[in-house]
């Protein structure tokens, strides 16, 4: 096949990968100016008999359409041009020049939460558009995920779709309806290698990623419950309880208790990243099996009261810290008595230590402008006590005032900002 030309245009230069059913190449286009590269698909029939060339045709024709619109989203190849020669079948897509997300998820490696969340909304907003044309991807794995480098951002490609055209043509007339596992092992969940795969089957795979990236694992190197079939993870890297029940509910055994759909786990990863919402402890979500026995049990346990703030309490005392920087100014133009600065410093101080303390609670809480107030309020704090106990020093209090200014007006500002935000 190397060298050979493929419909009066495709020069075939390289060869990507070869199977029973299709070959994968890379070709230039020798009518478009700069030869670009491209990929090159080729679909193999089982047999040449006029059913299964009718039945491949068809297949052929409706999967090109499907991945023709599927092309329109930035992170999916392009579909170039489809067409048939001596009765086998070939696909042209868009060159992803990068490299695959299996070479940055090295053994033993465990990304950082900010890598793990950006990765899963990448590869879910893909999702979300591929789930919408009623597409199942079948095969979502590291290899599958192209980092291109133009821009980092990752391509999903290798749809599960071409698969099934080839299983489908490789069958016997009686069982041509038949459906085919498709998928790589430690990926795919248990209703897909059955053959039933479903939309949050792909949730599934993509969970997995995840958990391979934070702790450095690779799928089958994890632990599974005999009884109930879920992956035992969470003790084998560092994970915030809420990123980890977000994950965990990717990749439940049973499709009913996983999420239906990759919106709702966008939407779930949004509220994960509000520096509002508080940090719970990780209770595993509760499967349809076990729902009964747990709610028999329920009563033997005693209650229990958490020394973490409410998110009511939270609210009010961000309301109130909003105002320390208009107080704060005004007693420093109005007062500058030694009592009054030293008052004043210690709040400074004690309010900027207390909104870290705040952040150890709720880890998103440093997000916009919470932990800028309080490196802020404590500087501003230092420099009144510096400036009562150094007499001879006079511009702390011009200094603090302008830091005090500053955050008054972004405060005012992301008040306003919210507004707008709730209206």
């Amino acid at each position: 096949m190397l060298g050979k030309l493929l419909d009066g245009r495709y020069q075939v230069i390289q060869v990507l990968s070869a199977g029973g059913f299709g070959e994968t190449y890379i070709a230039e286009d020798t009518r478009r100016p700069g030869n670009p590269r491209c990929v090159l698909k080729l679909l193999k029939p089982g047999n040449s008999e006029p059913y299964y060339l009718q039945v491949a045709r068809r297949l052929f024709n409706s999967e090109a359409e499907i991945l023709e619109q599927l092309g329109n989203h930035d992170q999916i190849p392009r579909l170039l041009a489809y067409f048939e020669d001596n009765q086998e079948f070939f696909l042209v897509q868009e060159l992803i020049v990068g490299h695959p997300l299996s070479q940055e998820l090295q053994p033993n490696e465990c990304w950082n939460e900010s890598q793990v969340i950006q990765m899963l909304q990448d590869v879910l907003g893909i999702l979300a558009f591929v789930h919408s044309y009623g597409v199942i991807h079948r095969d979502i794995k590291p290899d599958n995920l192209i980092r291109r480098d133009s821009d980092g951002k990752l391509v999903l490609i290798d749809f599960g779709a071409v698969k099934q055209i080839q299983t489908q043509m490789a069958a016997p007339p009686s069982e041509i309806v038949a459906t085919v596992a498709i998928g790589t092992p430690g990926y795919m969940p248990a209703e897909q290698a059955q053959g039933k795969p479903r939309q949050n089957s792909d949730i599934y795979s993509v969970g997995m990623i995840a958990i391979q990236a934070l702790t450095g694992l690779f799928p089958a190197q994890l632990p599974e419950n005999p009884a109930t079939g879920e992956i035992a993870w969470q003790n084998q890297g560092q994970v915030s309880p809420r990123l980890a029940a977000v994950v965990q509910k990717m990749v439940h055994y049973h499709y009913r208790d996983r999420y239906q759909s990759a919106t709702e786990v966008l939407q779930d990863l949004r509220e994960l990243l509000s520096p509002f919402a508080p940090t719970q402890p990780f209770v595993p979500a509760v499967t349809s099996q076990q729902l009964s026995s747990v709610s028999s049990s329920a009563t033997n346990y005693p209650k229990t009261s958490s020394a973490i703030p409410s998110p009511a309490l939270l609210n009010k005392t961000l309301s109130i810290v909003k105002f320390i920087p208009f107080i704060s100014a005004a007693g420093l133009f109005f007062f500058k008595a030694a009592t009054w600065i030293i008052f004043i410093g210690v709040g400074l101080v004690a309010c900027g230590t207390g909104l870290f303390l705040l952040g150890s609670w709720y880890p998103n809480l440093g997000r916009n402008y919470d932990a800028i107030f309080a490196v802020i309020f404590c500087l501003c704090g230092i420099l009144l006590l510096f400036q009562e106990f150094q007499a001879y020093q006079t511009q702390e209090i011009p200094i603090t005032q302008f830091l005090l200014a500053g955050a008054a007006i972004l405060s005012l500002a992301e008040t306003i900002r919210l507004r707008d935000i709730r209206k």
